[in-house]
């Protein structure tokens, strides 16, 4: 499969991708779990919370690469239960048809093509699917990400002590609606210490029992609430139940109206 990079609005963007390389999934799922995992220089943990079931609609997969590269992977099928199930079990088995494809870009521009022609020619109902999907290099601590529109993860700078936004201009479409669309990557270089958080939107749209919407900028300040009152040194899987546990207390209940997963990553090396 051939890729070829364009700029497009300033951004970096893969129409199909470069060199290839070989991942090994080290974990996957869209069950009730949680994950605690080493990789590349760094460590991560996965919790995720299905709404109603055991199983629902948020994919997660981590896997570890040659070169000494990582690769996370979040996705979200709209809606939860057993069709979105369906659906996320779907984009798995894509994961590892294209888990050759280096470029973050160029793996959403693949799964986006193979999905979307995929529904098209069995006759099935459109189903939308957002991603986010990044590689972590362990050698220079860069990491690069791109989106399908899904909500933008939190980066922890360490030696500030604050969250921010991450890849502002890189919403594009989501997987599913039209073949060919051009997916746009950035990078930022991780220090030790620095932290990626990726979640569903399933945690910045839970609702208060008065019908009040967390928001992303309410669960950026709900995670830099939570880390600032661990001691350190901090447990990741420690700060991933407190921060379910915050989104939790927002909603006034422990189940939540959609599926909620947390990925997070630390730079340790």
């Amino acid at each position: 499969m051939g890729f070829k990079k364009i700029e497009k609005d300033g951004l970096e963007c893969t129409t199909s991708a470069a060199r290839p390389f070989g991942c090994m999934e080290l974990w996957a799922g869209n069950e009730r779990a949680q994950r605690a995992l080493e990789l590349a220089g760094l460590e991560a943990d996965v919790i995720a919370v299905p709404s109603g079931c055991d199983a629902g609609g948020d994919l997660s997969a981590v896997f570890s690469c040659s070169d000494n590269i990582a690769r996370v992977v979040l996705a979200d099928c709209v809606g939860h239960g057993y069709q979105a199930s369906l659906v996320a079990r779907h984009i798995h088995k894509l994961l590892h048809k294209f888990h050759d494809i280096r470029d973050t870009a160029g793996l959403l521009a693949a799964l986006n093509d193979e999905f979307t022609l995929g529904a098209a020619n069995d006759g099935e109902e459109l189903r939308l699917t957002t991603v986010v999907t990044g590689t972590y290099d362990g050698t220079s601590g860069e990491f690069n990400f791109a989106y399908a529109a899904h909500p933008r993860m939190l980066v922890w700078r360490a030696r500030e002590r604050r969250f921010y936004e991450l890849g502002e201009g890189l919403e594009n479409l989501p997987l599913g609606i039209i073949t060919g669309e051009q997916y746009c990557e950035q990078s930022i270089r991780l220090n030790v210490g620095d932290m990626i958080l990726a979640f569903s939107d399933g945690a910045t749209e839970a609702h208060s029992p008065a019908g009040e919407q967390l928001t992303h900028l309410g669960f950026l300040a709900l995670a830099e609430e939570t880390l600032l009152g661990m001691e350190e040194p901090v447990s990741l899987p420690e700060f991933s139940q407190k921060l379910l546990g915050g989104v939790q207390t927002h909603r006034g209940e422990a189940e939540l109206e959609d599926d909620v997963t947390l990925l997070t990553l630390r730079r340790v090396s």
